[in-house]
């Protein structure tokens, strides 16, 4: 056994933390170099070790690894084509590979959390990763609205290319927004002004809330159920 062998394993052990640690430099880092021209090429790169390294948390069997393996190669590839100059087309394409890829990622999430019979410490991080790779997909939705409607959203009271918001910086934009739906703390400075991105928000806030209320109950419900276990006497 080498000494890599010992990393892999820790590494899997803790790879729902890790990805919760690379999600929340995804989201923190950007902003604060976002006037840098190497910040781009930095986000598209952590943006893309997520995208691998969530397919790595949720692998567990060979046709899981081929259906989420088909879905990521155009997810990676038009993230890096979606550039500067990207044209509405490349980021429609861009957005739709992230929706179907996040959306598939949740799935798996949302299995391996509902179905553990044990809380452990990697089902609470994978509880937060899912929290958090739902705003990303639901961000993706919006970003795709307002191309297609280009009047889906107000911002501060204005149309988007009134206060700068272009295809360079509209996800992100939209990321913010999306976290702010789905926490429900609604600051008001991103308004839906279309009848299809309003529902779609507030479909986003009733997923929010639920999603909390079923994940404290499921773990309250496997938490019970340890302990009734625990207590029962052999005969």
């Amino acid at each position: 056994m080498t000494i890599v062998d010992p990393v892999k394993n820790l590494l899997f052990l803790h790879r729902f933390a890790v990805l919760f640690v690379l999600l929340f430099c995804v989201l923190l880092i950007p902003p604060y170099f976002e006037d840098s021209l190497w910040m781009a090429e930095v986000w598209h790169g952590l943006f893309t070790l997520v995208l691998l390294w969530a397919l790595y948390t949720v692998v567990g069997s060979r046709r899981v690894l081929i259906l989420a393996s088909i879905v990521l190669i155009p997810t990676i590839a038009s993230t890096w084509l979606a550039g500067p100059e990207q044209v509405r087309q490349m980021a429609y394409l861009d957005n739709f590979t992230n929706i179907v890829y996040f959306g598939l990622i949740c799935i798996f999430l949302a299995r391996y959390i509902f179905t553990t019979r044990r809380v452990t410490q990697e089902v609470i991080f994978a509880a937060m990763c899912f929290y958090m790779i739902l705003a990303v997909l639901w961000a993706a939705i919006y970003t795709n609205l307002e191309l297609f409607y280009g009047d889906a959203f107000m911002f501060q009271g204005q149309l988007a290319e009134q206060v700068g918001v272009d295809l360079d910086n509209l996800f992100q934009h939209m990321i913010y927004y999306s976290f702010v739906t789905l926490s429900t703390l609604g600051y008001g400075d991103i308004v839906p002004v279309h009848r299809v991105a309003q529902n779609w928000a507030t479909m986003e806030a009733m997923i929010g809330q639920f999603f909390i209320a079923i994940v404290l109950v499921s773990i309250y419900t496997v938490e019970k159920e340890e302990e009734t276990a625990g207590t029962v006497e052999p005969d």
